[in-house]
């Protein structure tokens, strides 16, 4: 038989039991009617500021081959080759061909000629090959074998074609001289012929005086030393 104080304890363990149960149900309530937890958003993109940077034209070979000929030359497609230096049927060619704008002295006598890329001729920004050339740079006082070649070396372009006698240069077999033209090439990929240069720092126009040409303001020259 219970006792009193087990009646009282029951009395309390049903009310208890009745408590939580009521309040199960109000949060379940409250669950159902809450507005959804927004979703994740991916970390905002800053918007850019100030202006990008300007995007260069892409050059324009229609354009530049044009002006070679209004500017008095002719463009030539020459093909890179090794080994010029030895008997013709043992050449080699390399890469890609690459054109040229070929400029001739006409009259007086003179049969001379000199060869530049369509980027140096063309340009509105100096090429480091056109700069080498207004540079008039001098040929080395040590120079030996080729002079013209040694300058090339001196300011900074290359000329040879690997580091044995057997020569290359860039090929047209159509022209009627200059079968083969060594390039003085320069980091930024632009190329006047060897001699070109070389006579031009000893006051000698070859084919044309570039300066006649250069679309670039020759006023206002950056500081590249040669």
């Amino acid at each position: 038989m219970r006792t009193m104080n087990d009646h009282t304890a029951s009395a309390t363990r049903g009310a208890l039991a009745a408590l939580l149960t009521a309040a199960l149900a109000t949060a379940a309530l409250l669950a159902g009617c809450a507005s959804p937890a927004p979703a994740p958003t991916s970390p905002a993109t800053a918007s850019p500021t100030g202006t990008a940077a300007p995007t260069a034209a892409p050059f324009d070979v229609a354009a530049a081959k044009a002006y070679c000929v209004e500017t008095g030359g002719e463009v030539q497609t020459r093909q890179p080759t090794f080994g010029t230096n030895n008997a013709e049927s043992t050449w080699v060619a390399i890469g890609e061909p690459v054109d040229v704008c070929r400029y001739q002295t006409l009259g007086g006598g003179d049969d001379s000629r000199i060869y530049a890329d369509l980027a140096t001729i063309w340009s509105e920004s100096p090429t480091l090959a056109a700069l080498a050339y207004l540079a008039k740079p001098q040929i080395p006082a040590d120079a030996t074998g080729n002079p013209a070649a040694a300058l090339c070396h001196a300011i900074g372009g290359a000329v040879d074609y690997g580091t044995s006698l057997a020569g290359g240069g860039l090929v047209e077999t159509d022209d009627p001289i200059d079968v083969v033209v060594a390039a003085c090439v320069f980091a930024d990929g632009s190329f006047i012929d060897e001699w070109g240069i070389a006579y031009f720092g000893g006051d000698v126009v070859r084919g044309k005086d570039l300066t006649e040409v250069f679309r670039f303001d020759q006023s206002m020259l950056p500081d590249v030393r040669f």
